[in-house]
């Protein structure tokens, strides 16, 4: 399981998107987004790189 502070989450909105995309590199990936903590844990098979960089990708830099 890999976990990530993203600054950049603010709402719901933010983690439903952050889920989508994580679900587009892994169907079978597991995640659970805090928004008040803005803490990301993913269960998946993925390199961390892979997710770093597609989080990126998309506006949502992780941080640790």
């Amino acid at each position: 399981m890999y976990e990530f502070i993203v600054p950049d989450i603010s709402c719901g909105g933010c983690a439903k998107t952050i889920t989508r995309i994580l679900g587009e590199l892994d169907a079978n990936a597991k995640v659970d987004i805090d928004v008040a903590t803005k803490q990301v844990k993913v269960e998946t098979a993925l390199a961390r790189e892979a997710i770093v960089s597609r989080l990126s990708e998309a506006g949502f830099e992780p941080q640790a």
